[in-house]
C-alpha cells in the first residue's frame, strides 16, 4: 500500500512537471510571438498586425487600429507563408482567428525561409510626392514598410543623395534611392517608421469598406492550394 502511494506521488510530480514545462513553453512562444509582425490581407487592403499567441487551431492578433471587420481573411507572415483564417472573436484592438487549413505549429513558429527575411511590406497603391535636388515629382506607391517604400515614378529620379518622400498619413520622410528598374524605384528611409506609424498609415489609406477583390481572390486560392 505504501509503495503504491509512493508511485502515485511520483506520477503526480511528473504530471505537474510536464504541465509546468508545457506552460513554460507556451509562455516562451507567446513572448517570442509578441515581437513578430505579420499582415492581415483583406479585400479592402493589407493591415499590419502583431501575433500574440498561436496554436494548431488558431491565432491571436493585436492591431494598432480598429480590427478589420471582414470575418474571412488571410494571414501572411514575413516569409511569405499565407494562411486562410476566420475571425471568431474581437475585442478592442485584439482578435482571435481560426485557421482554415491544417498548419504545422513548429513550422509556423520557426518561420523558415530559403532567403533572408525581408521587412514586412504592405502592398497598396496611393499617390506620393518625391523631390530630389532638381524638382518635385508625382509617384505611385507600390508597397510600404518601416524601412522604406517601392514607388513608380515616370520622371528620372536621381539616385545620389537624399530625397524627400511625402505620403498622406505620414510626416515627410528623407530617403535614399537604393535601386531602380525602369520606372520602379526602391527607397530606404533615413529614419525608419515606427510600427504604429506604418499601421496607422495603412489603415488611413485603405478604408475598410473599399474592397479590392481580384488580388484577394488570387491570394486566397493560393493559400488554399498550399
Amino acid at each position: 500500500m505504501e509503495q503504491s502511494n509512493r508511485n502515485e506521488t511520483r506520477a503526480d510530480k511528473h504530471e505537474a512537471q510536464d504541465q509546468s514545462q508545457d506552460q513554460s513553453q507556451r509562455q516562451s512562444h507567446r513572448a517570442n510571438l509578441m515581437l513578430r509582425r505579420a499582415k492581415l490581407v483583406c479585400q479592402s487592403g493589407e493591415y499590419l498586425c502583431l501575433i500574440r499567441d498561436v496554436s494548431e487551431k488558431g491565432v491571436g492578433l493585436g492591431f494598432l487600429h480598429d480590427v478589420p471587420p471582414e470575418s474571412r481573411t488571410l494571414l501572411q507572415l514575413a516569409n511569405g507563408m499565407t494562411y486562410p483564417v476566420e475571425r471568431v472573436w474581437a475585442q478592442s484592438r485584439q482578435a482571435g482567428y481560426r485557421f482554415g487549413c491544417t498548419i504545422t505549429l513548429d513550422e509556423f513558429l520557426r518561420e523558415d525561409t530559403q532567403h533572408t527575411l525581408r521587412p514586412m511590406r504592405l502592398r497598396f497603391e496611393a499617390m506620393a510626392r518625391v523631390q530630389d535636388r532638381r524638382h518635385a515629382m508625382d509617384a505611385l506607391l507600390v508597397d510600404l514598410s518601416c524601412e522604406g517604400a517601392k514607388i513608380i515614378c515616370e520622371d528620372d529620379l536621381r539616385s545620389q543623395g537624399l530625397i524627400s518622400f511625402e505620403l498622406p498619413g505620414l510626416p515627410p520622410q528623407l530617403a535614399t534611392v537604393r535601386w531602380n528598374e525602369d520606372d520602379y524605384f526602391g527607397l530606404q528611409f533615413q529614419h525608419p517608421l515606427s510600427t504604429e506609424e506604418l499601421a496607422q498609415c495603412a489603415a488611413t489609406l485603405q478604408p475598410f469598406g473599399d474592397a479590392k477583390k481580384s488580388r484577394f481572390a488570387k491570394l486566397l486560392a493560393k493559400a488554399r492550394a498550399a
